[in-house]
């Protein structure tokens, strides 16, 4: 049993490549399939053009037997056995007993010539019956010998012939056809070999470029060189999804870079205002620290815990906004009523700077959350006004077909376009000192920005430094009327 295991591991290994299994297993049933047809050939089919030979030797001879049975005398059936074999190109002998009466080959039954030169014809005629022998001769043919007893006159008849051409040619095609399926097994062997490095060398490229992805080479293209489509298909969709994973990749790297960023100005905002407020606590506590100092301190500390309150807050408005798609609750109202009461909120800190607020736009209902466009509407005018040194904030809403368009536009400082890719990013501030000062954390656009996409709607901003920014929105148009109910 032992070696009949190593017999198998050693044909059918247990890994091996596919070349090897394809070739393999493709030999095998090449193999069976020609040992069989072999198998038939040389014993089934050869057999079958034996016996046909023999039945039509044996028929002929019956026949001639006949013939000559039919003469009465022994001067006629002489004469007919020298008839049929001229007609018939046979060696016929005519005996009767071990005296020859008639024979084609006379020399064959001289004197000077022993019996057993011509050993099967003596034992055809000792012979009782029907007799059947097949030799090769010297020449590389082969020779028939016959004999039939003729019961009514008591002769016996031999007839001699070489094998007919077409049981030759027979016997020829018989070993020509082995002959070709032997080379029929070798070219199936070549064949498949080339198919299966047809099929493995694509596969093999596909793997290489699998182990340069898994050591980091993620930019590297799978290509390889075949007609298979389906391998052509294979490799395309290997290379997309390398393509869509590498991009995952990236933008996992890129979350994970403003998560750490984000982690760092989330400390830095906090600390900054405890610390502050830590401090006046601490200044307050004195006993010798004067009225006016004190009422001082108390107010700067109420101020940077506000601070500290709105920082908060608007953490939680930005996870409110992406974990919870509900927090969205859309109804009708008009716009530009909303953006008059923001506008009026706002106009006494744009005086304090000098700053005009301008406000245009008829009656335009929306249908959208007003709590939230609301604090989207105070950011940007907001943003507006602390932005800018002198001018006017134009508020100006407008029908734009099923949308309406919400403008802010200032006549501040601008923002460069270096600055314009990253202005909606979490704590990022175009002069970070100023800011500060106004009291901003940075987070406002970022606000506004998840307050549009949860709307599905995307806020937009054109600027150029020295002359001012416009941002622009829009929002479902609801129509003129409430709908009837």
């Amino acid at each position: 049993m032992r070696w009949i295991r190593k017999l198998q591991e050693l044909i059918f290994p247990k890994r091996a490549s596919t070349q090897t299994w394809m070739f393999l297993t493709l030999a095998l049933l090449v193999t069976l399939s020609i040992a069989c047809v072999a198998l038939y050939v040389l014993f089934i089919h050869g057999s079958q053009v034996k016996d046909a030979a023999r039945s039509a030797y044996t028929a002929q001879a019956i026949q001639i037997a006949n013939i000559i049975d039919e003469a009465k005398t022994d001067s006629a059936q002489a004469q007919a056995t020298a008839a049929l074999s001229d007609a018939m190109q046979l060696s016929i002998v005519l005996a009767r007993g071990d005296s020859v009466m008639w024979s084609s080959k006379p020399e064959m039954f001289e004197s000077s010539v022993a019996p057993g030169e011509w050993p099967e014809v003596w034992q055809l005629l000792q012979s009782n019956g029907h007799s059947f022998v097949n030799r090769q001769t010297p020449s590389g043919g082969r020779r028939i010998l016959l004999s039939m007893d003729l019961p009514a006159s008591g002769v016996t008849v031999v007839v001699e012939r070489l094998e007919s051409p077409l049981h030759v040619e027979a016997r020829r095609s018989r070993w020509t056809l082995l002959l070709g399926m032997i080379m029929a097994l070798l070219m199936a062997m070549v064949s498949s070999w080339v198919m299966a490095d047809k099929v493995t060398t694509p596969l093999l490229a596909i793997g290489r470029s699998a182990k340069d992805i898994i050591a980091g080479k993620l930019d590297t293209p799978i290509r390889v060189e075949t007609r298979s489509a389906e391998i052509q298909d294979l490799a395309a969709h290997l290379d997309r999804m390398t393509v869509s994973n590498l991009e995952k990749i990236k933008e996992l790297e890129r979350l994970t870079r403003l998560q750490g960023e984000f982690i760092g100005n989330v400390s830095h905002e906090v600390r900054n205002p405890i610390f502050t407020i830590s401090g006046y606590l601490e200044a307050l506590g004195s006993p010798d620290l004067g009225g006016a100092k004190r009422k001082r301190f108390a107010a700067n500390g109420l101020m940077n815990l506000a601070r500290l309150g709105n920082l908060f807050e608007s953490l939680i408005e930005i996870a409110r906004l992406e974990y919870r798609e509900d927090w969205i609750k859309p109804s009708r109202f008009n716009i530009a009523e909303l953006m008059d009461e923001v506008t009026d909120m706002l106009r006494p800190k744009a005086a304090e700077k000098g700053i005009t607020i301008h406000l245009a736009g008829d009656a335009l209902f929306v249908q959208a959350d007003r709590d939230r466009i609301r604090r989207v509407l105070v950011n940007l005018i907001d943003n507006a006004i602390v932005y800018s040194d002198h001018g006017t904030v134009y508020c100006r809403c407008v029908r734009q077909k099923d949308k309406a368009r919400i403008e802010i536009v200032d006549q501040g400082r601008g923002i460069s376009e270096v600055h314009q890719e990253r202005i909606f990013e979490r704590f990022f501030r175009v002069e970070p000192d100023r800011s500060r000062k106004s009291g901003g954390a940075g987070l406002g656009l970022s606000i506004v920005k998840q307050i549009l996409q949860a709307h599905k709607e995307r806020i937009t901003i054109e600027s150029q430094v020295g002359r001012g920014t416009r941002f622009w929105f829009e929002l479902p148009y609801a129509g003129e009327r409430a709908p009837s109910r």
